[in-house]
């Protein structure tokens, strides 16, 4: 195999160019620019917490240091459906800029997205 620095340099980047790399069981792949940006654009920011036993309180800690925002929440609950705007099902309260609880009426288990 050639050496990296024995290909040209191309300064066109287009959405069909690809990039060599390799997937989460070890696999190469070629990935598009097109692909990653989007992957890049919807999980940037991304804090994924799973509430594995049912609660009425979850408390997720984020670290994504909320001082002049309120993060954007979806929850997924382990029965089914995804709820956007959390506050229709439950009501968060913002410990500390890295912190937050969400509490429900019943027990619920399942996933909170949290994204900035």
């Amino acid at each position: 195999m050639a050496r990296i620095n024995n290909y040209a340099q191309d300064a066109n980047v287009t959405d069909n160019d690809k990039l060599l790399g390799s997937d989460e069981s070890g696999n190469t792949k070629n990935f598009s620019l097109s692909s990653l940006s989007a992957f890049f654009a919807s999980n940037v920011g991304v804090k994924k917490h799973h509430q594995n036993n049912a609660s009425t309180a979850w408390t997720i800690t984020h670290n994504l240091d909320l001082v002049d925002y309120l993060p954007c929440i979806n929850i997924k609950l382990s029965g089914g459906g995804t709820f956007n705007n959390v506050q229709a099902m439950g009501i968060v309260t913002y410990l500390t800029k890295d912190s937050l609880r969400i509490n429900f009426l019943d027990a619920k288990s399942g996933y909170a997205y949290l994204k900035k």
